[in-house]
C-alpha cells in the first residue's frame, strides 16, 4: 500500500512552474479553488511545441495534438469546447510497410489482404494469442515499466515473447531503430508496453461478441462519440490562449522569463511542470522529432489518412495531411503533408528541405503511395522539436527513483508535467496530470505519497 503521509505546507497559496498546458491548467483549477497562485515560466515567450507554424499561409500546429471524444467529458474541455467548438475528424489510419497497406492499429483481416492468407494469419494469431494473455495485458497497465522488482527483459526479449519473432522483425524492431537510433537490445521493456498498447490487434482483446455490442451502440451514438479524433480549432496555441484568459479575468498573471530557483519552494507548495533536467541532475535523456510540411502542386479531396510506417527505408514515422486535423488547412490549389521524422540517427542539425535530402524524402512519399510518381514539392518547411520521446534505456527507472529522491528533499516540489515525470504525453496526459497534482496539493499529501503514486501509475 503506498503511503499517503500528509505535508506541512499550506495550500491557501501556491507557485506553479511553467506556462505550458501542465501549468496553465493546474493553475486554474487552482485559482478556481479559491488559491493565490503564482505562474512563473523561464521562456519569455511560448515554446516550440506549444506556438504554430505558418507555412503556405496556414498556420500549422507543432505535433498531433489530437483528443479522444471522451475528453470532452472532462468539465475544462468541456468549456472550451463550448466557445470554440473542436473539429472531430475520423480515424483513418494506415500502416505502412514495403508495398503492402494495412489498418492502423493492425486488425487480423487487415494483415491477411496485406500479407497473403498463409503469412498474414500466423501474424495475425500469433500477436492474438500472446496479447490475449492475461499476464501480459495486466503488465501493460502500469505505465512506468515492470512491476517493482521484476527483472527488465528489455524491449527485444519482451516483444518477441508477446508477438512473436516475425512481427518483432516486421514492425517493431525497425521501428524502435527509426525513433532512438540505438540497438533495440539497449531498449527497456518499458518501451515496448507503449507501442504494444498503441498497436495492438483490435480483436485481441474482445471476443466476437464484444465487438458486434461495440459496433451497435457506436450506431446508435454517432460516429463522434463511436470513433476518431477530436482536435482543438486552432492547436494547442488555442487552449493556451483561452487558459490564458481566464487565469488573466482571475488576477492571475504569467511571470515570463523567470526561472525557477529552489528557494521558491521553501514553504510554499509547488507544482512543477518543467523538464525533469530543469529542477535536479539527471542521466535520463529523450529524442526529439523533425516536423517537415511539405506543399505538392495537387488538388485533391481530404483523404483524412494518417500514415504510420515502421519501414526502416522510410525516414519518416508518420505522414498526415494537414486537413486531416481541420478542413481550414488548406491551401487553393495545394495539399499541404506533415512529415515527421525522428530524431534517430540523424542528431539535431539536419535539413530535409533542400537538395537531396528532399528528393529521396519526397521520392519515398511517392513510392509509398502518398503522392503521385514524379511530383516535386513546390515549397519546404522544417521544425525540430526536442525532448519528445523519453528514451528508455534498460536500468532507467534506477536513475528515475534516483531523480525523485533528490526532487524529494526539496520537500515541496510537485513534478505534474510529462516532462517533469519523464513520460511521453499529449493534451490530455497534462491535463490528467495536472489535475492530479492540484488534487494533491489540496489534500496536503507528501511528495514522498505523489511520488509512490506515480512510480505505480
Amino acid at each position: 500500500m503506498i503511503p499517503r503521509r500528509k505535508s506541512s505546507f499550506e495550500p491557501s497559496e501556491s507557485l506553479v512552474v511553467g506556462a505550458g498546458i501542465s501549468g496553465l491548467w493546474a493553475a486554474l483549477l487552482l485559482a478556481r479553488a479559491g488559491r493565490r497562485v503564482r505562474v512563473i515560466d523561464k521562456s519569455t515567450t511560448r515554446s516550440a511545441a506549444e506556438t504554430a507554424e505558418l507555412f503556405r499561409g496556414v498556420p500549422c500546429d507543432v505535433a498531433s495534438h489530437r483528443l479522444s471524444p471522451s475528453a470532452l467529458d472532462h468539465p475544462l474541455f468541456r468549456e472550451i469546447h463550448q466557445g470554440a467548438p473542436f473539429a472531430y475528424r475520423p480515424h483513418h489510419g494506415v500502416l505502412l510497410f514495403g508495398d503492402r497497406r494495412m489498418p492502423f492499429p493492425p486488425e487480423p483481416l487487415g494483415m491477411v489482404r496485406a500479407f497473403g492468407t498463409v503469412a498474414g494469419l500466423s501474424i495475425g494469431a500469433g500477436l492474438i494469442a500472446r496479447t490475449a494473455r492475461r499476464h501480459a495485458l495486466r503488465a501493460l497497465r502500469r505505465p512506468l515499466g515492470a512491476r517493482s522488482g521484476e527483472a527488465d527483459p528489455g524491449f527485444e526479449g519482451f516483444m518477441i515473447d508477446r508477438v512473436g519473432e516475425r512481427a518483432y522483425h516486421a514492425f517493431y524492431r525497425p521501428y524502435a531503430e527509426k525513433v532512438w537510433g540505438i540497438p533495440p537490445a539497449e531498449l527497456s521493456q518499458s518501451v515496448a508496453r507503449r507501442r504494444l498498447r498503441a498497436a495492438l490487434p483490435r480483436a485481441s482483446s474482445q471476443s466476437l461478441a464484444d465487438r458486434a455490442v461495440d459496433w451497435i451502440e457506436g450506431g446508435l451514438r454517432g460516429p463522434e462519440q463511436s470513433g476518431g479524433f477530436v482536435f482543438p480549432t486552432g492547436g494547442a496555441a488555442a487552449i493556451l490562449d483561452w487558459l490564458e484568459a481566464r487565469l488573466g479575468e482571475l488576477g492571475v498573471s504569467i511571470e515570463r522569463g523567470r526561472p525557477f530557483r529552489p528557494e521558491d519552494a521553501q514553504g510554499t507548495p509547488t507544482l512543477f511542470a518543467g523538464a525533469l533536467s530543469e529542477l535536479v541532475d539527471t542521466t535520463l535523456e529523450h529524442r526529439g522529432q523533425y516536423l517537415v510540411w511539405l506543399a505538392f502542386p495537387l488538388d485533391r479531396p481530404d483523404t483524412g489518412h494518417t500514415y504510420h510506417s515502421s519501414d526502416p527505408r522510410h525516414w519518416f514515422g508518420r505522414v498526415s495531411e494537414l486537413s486531416a486535423a481541420s478542413p481550414g488547412q488548406r491551401a487553393p490549389g495545394e495539399t499541404l503533408l506533415c512529415v515527421e521524422i525522428p530524431e534517430g540517427r540523424w542528431g539535431q542539425c539536419a535539413d530535409f528541405t533542400h537538395g537531396s535530402r528532399l528528393e529521396a524524402l519526397v521520392e519515398q512519399l511517392s513510392t509509398a503511395g502518398i503522392v503521385p510518381r514524379g511530383i516535386k514539392a513546390i515549397d519546404a518547411q522544417q521544425r525540430f522539436i526536442p525532448e519528445v520521446y523519453p528514451l528508455y534505456r534498460q536500468g532507467w527507472r534506477g536513475e528515475w527513483r534516483r531523480a525523485m529522491q533528490r526532487v524529494a528533499e526539496l520537500r515541496s516540489v510537485i513534478p505534474i508535467g510529462p516532462e517533469a515525470l519523464f513520460l511521453q504525453g499529449g493534451l490530455d496526459r497534462c491535463a490528467q496530470l495536472a489535475e492530479a497534482g492540484v488534487s494533491h496539493v489540496e489534500a496536503r499529501l507528501s511528495v514522498e505519497t505523489w511520488i509512490a503514486q506515480a512510480e505505480c501509475g
